[in-house]
């Protein structure tokens, strides 16, 4: 019984994070707002514009395709709000894996992280397929009739129409990039976006010139009805997919707790305008039902008389495409390096090259198993693979936020901290205010939990100071006024129960019911939604108390004490907002085939062997626990031979 019990434990285990080990790191920190917004934008606008636009509206959702980008759009905000507050408290690379270890225990971190790599791994090769379908289009079809001809083609429905050579060939390239290094990596991301952007300004400024109103009114904006829309919007998710590489970039952020959340919104914000303003421009200047199959964007000017448009999306398309796929592959390394650095996977893979600062070998192990994927499978297929993977990261995250902020523990870099931290990144710190901080070109080695100076003290060349003797109205002034602030903030704090075990217990609790009922919920919306809209009793009588079921839980939730620690950036609206991003993205979840699902299986059993068979026993949480038991049982020991002395030291008393 007691061996079950230790491997429980041992899954359960949370990660222990303290100040040091928030604030160093062996990567370099030289990433701003700019890069970080680079990194975002150059990994989600790509395949998302130039070949899943035209698809979606072709297959799924016809006109409607704007609101599919709108739906998915925000169902990505909510779980970017969610990842800007564990960016700002947790700058440390691995993103939702790190996330999930520090709250919900080692075996759903792992799980999670290999859901990551699995994500950007499959995001990385379907953009250089993308981009290798989108090259072949523009030489009608020569490259895929030459590999054909002297390779073969694969005859599987598992696999692909033949084994893409040129994807392969690039994502090689690309990985050579990454392995550079971090600020390599954004100038040649940022170059690329730069183009991106002008190329999708062209197709709307020239797009607009062929709009006709009837492609959307002749055969209806909702061809597929609401269920189209929805599903449009599940596989238009993958098109948002790319903003979580901004958390995982969060030991080279230079100002990670600003930075991130920042860089985040901009992201998002940026990439829904592109993607709904070109969908409609792609569905006003062709029928849907008559788009391009392979590389919509670009033949729809030559079908309606611009061939030199078709050049101009070509090449910009490609250039995106090569952003995207940079964007992909650039987390990837960090991921990776974070579990074996953990010691989850294996610990090779965490060492740090010192003349690049990237775990290099993590890099070329990541960049090879991409460039076998996008050679052996079909876009298709890899499109839904990596949505689930990403969902699933998302619905993690969004839990994590929710359970810390009604942990009684404090998790994280509090605004106090990082206001300290980046006061002393300034290259204008003295000696004095930096007090023992080591530095090193482009890194934050070691820091103490140092006070920064308080803003009441004045400086000695202040002109409003006074005389030693003779202190000034103003510092007087200053010293009540921040005296008053802090005694009104004391006082607010103190009026604010703090959360306890049994609170958090009750959160727990009805947080885990509620994860049951959405699942309940979404297999209602997916499965059944004709016959609710059919209004049929038994249909209308489970969704109202599914519904009923949850707003009653979720107020349960918000009356317990929340912990009052203060952050750099908060997700709003607590515990509303974390649970409408995860009915969203479970909903979506229940909208992917079945044979997404299996193949997700089939990759996680090759996680969890890896896992069970390496990562729980050579675990650092693990190793440290080792270390600690030891120590108490010498503690024990060492209180029962004193008890053994004693009772020899009495036996001599006794006889006499």
């Amino acid at each position: 019984m007691r061996l079950p019990l230790k491997w429980l434990r041992g899954l359960a285990r949370t990660k222990t994070l303290d100040h040091e080990g928030l604030v160093t790191t062996e990567l370099s920190r030289c990433l701003g707002v700019a890069d970080l917004t680079a990194i975002g934008v150059g990994g989600t606008l790509g395949a998302g514009i130039y070949v899943l636009a035209g698809e979606v509206a072709r297959e799924e959702a016809g006109p409607a395709i704007v609101l599919s980008f709108l739906i998915a759009a925000v169902v990505s905000m909510l779980s970017g709000l969610c990842y800007a507050e564990f960016g700002a408290r947790v700058p440390k690379a691995g993103s939702a894996y790190i996330y999930s270890y520090v709250t919900v225990g080692e075996f759903l971190a792992f799980v999670i992280g290999w859901s990551m790599i699995m994500d950007n791994i499959i995001a990385a090769a379907t953009v250089g397929k993308a981009w290798s379908q989108y090259l072949d289009s523009i030489v009608n079809g020569t490259i895929s009739t030459s590999i054909k001809t002297h390779m073969g083609s694969f005859d599987s429905p598992w696999f692909g129409d033949y084994p893409d050579v040129l994807a392969f060939a690039l994502l090689i390239v690309l990985t050579f990039i990454v392995a550079v290094g971090a600020k390599m990596s954004t100038v040649v991301m940022m170059a690329l976006t730069g183009v991106n952007l002008l190329v999708i300004l062209f197709v709307i400024v020239a797009g607009a010139f062929y709009v006709e109103g009837e492609n959307w009114t002749g055969k209806g904006f909702f061809p597929y009805g609401a269920s189209g829309v929805f599903a449009g919007a599940a596989t238009c998710f993958y098109a948002y997919v790319g903003f979580d590489a901004i958390a995982t970039s969060g030991e080279e952020a230079k100002n990670p707790s600003r930075a991130i959340p920042i860089a985040i919104t901009l992201t998002l914000l940026i990439c829904m305008v592109c993607y709904i303003s070109v969908s409609a421009i792609l569905t006003l200047m062709m029928p849907y039902d008559l788009l391009s199959p392979f590389a919509p964007l670009a033949e729809v000017f030559q079908q309606r008389g611009m061939p030199a448009g078709r050049y101009i999306v070509a090449i910009g398309s490609l250039l995106g495409l090569s952003s995207a796929m940079l964007g992909s592959i650039f987390p990837l390394p960090r991921i990776i390096y974070a579990m074996a650095k953990d010691g989850l996977l294996f610990r090779f893979l965490a060492r740090v090259n010192a003349k690049t600062d990237v775990p290099v070998l993590a890099a070329i192990v990541s960049g090879i198993v991409t460039s076998v994927m996008a050679l052996i499978f079909n876009l298709e297929q890899l499109v839904e693979m990596m949505s689930i993977g990403t969902l699933l990261s998302y619905s993690l995250v969004a839990a994590s936020v929710l359970l810390l902020r009604y942990h009684p523990k404090t998790v994280g870099l509090s605004k106090d901290e990082v206001k300290e931290i980046t006061k002393l990144s300034k290259k204008g710190a003295t000696e004095e205010s930096i007090s023992l901080v080591e530095k090193s070109v482009g890194k934050y080695i070691k820091y103490t939990d140092a006070a920064a100076p308080d803003d009441s003290v004045i400086a000695p060349d202040d002109p409003s100071a006074g005389k030693p003797d003779e202190p000034s109205t103003r510092s007087g002034y200053n010293v009540l006024q921040n005296g008053a602030r802090d005694l009104g903030e004391a006082e607010k704090r103190k009026s604010k129960a703090p959360p306890t075990l049994k609170t958090y217990m009750v959160v727990a609790i009805a947080f885990a019911i509620l994860v049951v009922l959405f699942c309940s919920l979404s297999a209602l919306l997916a499965f059944g939604l004709d016959s609710i809209s059919r209004i049929e009793w038994w249909s209308i009588t489970l969704l109202c108390l599914f519904l009923a079921a949850i707003v009653c839980l979720a107020v349960v939730i918000e009356t317990q004490p929340q912990n009052q620690m203060e952050l750099y950036f908060k997700t709003p609206f607590v515990p509303f907002l974390p649970l409408v991003a995860l009915l969203c993205n479970t909903y979506l979840m229940f909208k992917l085939s079945g044979a997404t699902w299996v193949r997700l299986v089939v990759w996680l059993v090759v996680g969890l062997s890896i896992y069970f068979a390496y990562g729980i026993r050579h675990s650092v949480e693990n190793e440290k626990r080792k270390e600690e038991a030891p120590s108490t049982t010498m503690s024990e020991d060492a209180n029962d031979e004193g008890a053994v002395v004693d009772s020899q030291a009495d036996e001599p008393a006794k006889e006499q």
